[in-house]
């Protein structure tokens, strides 16, 4: 195998295919890339037996063949390269890396045939385009708040499913906020079997992608595959069964507070100064005069913080993780928030106002 190919070139797609590689064992054939060249294209793969990961380009093929190389040590010597084209020739079990016209750097990297490395798993069912930039946006809205708790792996995901309305909806909970995102696309989505996706096949799926135009999903019985700016990658999704998400989130409040974003995150960062680190827990007091926010630490001090806000309901004091409240308003495009809430030791819910498509669901601190 010999092949030229530009540094920048391989390296972007190494970096990606890295990261569906096995971190764990560095002997492994799943920490390993394969590498196939072949009539001026150059074809790279990777899994960690969960997730695949394939893409396609040109390249100037100068002896067709294929192994596979350390993908981690391979982005290594690749990144201490400059930004020239480089030559890649297999021989007697070796990888050799050189510069084109320059023989004064040179590695050499142990592989393993490629006739070891697994084969990906293969999508049998159609595909369908959708939105790079607002699906997208539904990740960014939930992939926050999905679980840690490995002994409640369900949660450890993010929740999909086509609901009745044709919205498609996101949902990720650890047990004690949730998010919800619910988006109309005006790409034509098919029904599908609601699922599980695991959290990193998201993010890598935004890290491939650009955020404009289309790219294709597939959801088959076992797995999740994408499609996107010629790479194609997949995931087995994540088993159990889901949580009732809409009985979490109240149909009806009794009460709520209409606050601007940009003050009540001032706020909360000034009040964070003075909060018990591990608890991170704050509290919110309502009245008619406005919402007054506070923390306390034993060996610090204490803050209070006066808050401009629309209210009319009773006297009420609910305790907060302010580190949940922080997340979601962020994400909030709009000027100004509802908090709606029923009693001060009920779920809370955070919405954009005015009202847009998604909900984050607080529980209060006791």
């Amino acid at each position: 195998m010999k092949f030229i190919c530009q540094r920048d070139t391989i390296l972007k797609e190494i970096e990606h295919a890295n990261n569906f590689t096995s971190q764990r064992n560095a002997l492994s054939i799943s920490s390993n890339v394969l590498i196939e060249n072949f009539q001026n294209v150059l074809t790279i793969k990777s899994t960690d037996q969960k997730m695949g990961f394939s893409t396609s380009f040109p390249v100037i093929t100068e002896v067709p063949g294929a192994t596979t190389v350390t993908c981690d040590k391979f982005q290594s010597i690749l990144k201490s390269l400059p930004s020239v084209d480089l030559v890649f020739s297999d021989d007697d079990g070796k990888i050799n890396i050189s510069i084109q016209g320059n023989d004064s750097v040179k590695f050499n990297l142990k592989t393993i045939s490629a006739t070891n490395f697994p084969d990906l798993v293969q999508c049998d069912d159609q595909f369908f385009s959708i939105s790079q930039r607002d699906y997208f946006d539904m990740i960014a809205k939930t992939t926050f708040s999905v679980g840690t708790d490995e002994t409640k792996f369900f949660l450890t995901g993010v929740y999909m499913e086509k609901n009745p309305e044709g919205q498609l909806v996101m949902v990720s909970t650890d047990g004690k906020r949730l998010s919800c995102s619910r988006k109309v696309f005006e790409q034509d989505i098919p029904d599908f079997k609601p699922c599980i996706i695991p959290v990193k096949f998201l993010n890598q799926l935004v890290a491939i992608g650009s955020g404009e135009g289309l790219f294709s999903l597939a959801i088959t019985q076992s797995h999740i595959f994408a499609d996107i700016n010629g790479h194609v990658i997949y995931s087995s999704l994540i088993t159990g069964n889901y949580p009732a998400y809409q009985k979490v989130i109240p149909q009806s409040f009794s009460h709520e507070c209409d606050v601007k974003i940009s003050s009540l995150l001032d706020g909360l960062g000034q009040v964070a100064l003075c909060v018990d680190s591990s608890s991170k827990k704050i509290y919110i007091d309502l009245d008619k005069n406005g919402m007054l926010l506070s923390s306390e630490n034993s060996e610090i001090g204490d803050a209070k913080i006066m808050v401009n806000c629309l209210y009319d309901g009773p006297q009420t004091t609910i305790p907060f993780n302010y580190s949940f409240m922080q997340v979601p308003l962020k994400l909030m495009e709009t000027e100004n928030v509802k908090i709606c809430f029923n009693s001060s030791s009920t779920a809370v819910a955070l919405m954009p106002n005015p009202e847009k498509d998604y909900i984050f669901v607080i529980m209060p601190m006791h």
